[in-house]
């Protein structure tokens, strides 16, 4: 009995332990994909409507490092699910720390297609990563998902 008290007070801690690092694992080139092909549905039916659902920590669109981001035909960020104070600002002038200009890089996309850059990772305090989003074409706005690479 006290073997199996020790036992379970021991897979506790490890269990407690392991939580940080499970929690940091960000999403997966796949789930990107299948969020942004996900946000689309909700744009053609009302872009408005899913501009605000992308923002909303519960509407399905944020999870973990994955999110939806959505520009008009200017550059014009109308959506922004991990930093809204973009939202109705202009970013074709980003960079990444390499100086390659990926939100342009974004609007050049044709129909879907994917964007490699360097970025901060919120989830390891901001280290530069390999990141690369997955863009799709929806009418006049440029929307994508995008997940990190290492």
């Amino acid at each position: 009995m006290k073997i199996n008290k020790l036992a379970l007070m021991l897979l506790g801690v490890i269990f407690v332990a392991a939580m940080p690092v499970m929690a940091a694992q960000g999403g997966t080139k796949d789930e990107a994909k299948a969020m942004a092909e996900k946000a689309v549905t909700l744009i053609k039916e009302n872009p408005d409507k899913a501009f605000a659902k992308f923002q909303e920590k519960d509407g399905g669109f944020i999870d973990r490092d994955l999110y939806v981001f959505v520009l008009d035909k200017d550059g014009i960020f109308k959506a922004h699910g991990a930093k809204p104070v973009l939202v109705g600002k202009g970013g074709l002038a980003m960079t990444d720390v390499s100086g390659f200009a990926f939100v342009k890089a974004f609007m050049d996309v044709k129909e879907n297609g994917w964007v490699d850059y360097k970025w901060p990772d919120p989830t390891e305090n901001n280290k530069i990563k390999d990141k690369s989003t997955y863009i799709i074409k929806v009418g006049e706005y440029t929307m994508g998902v995008g997940y990190y690479k290492n």
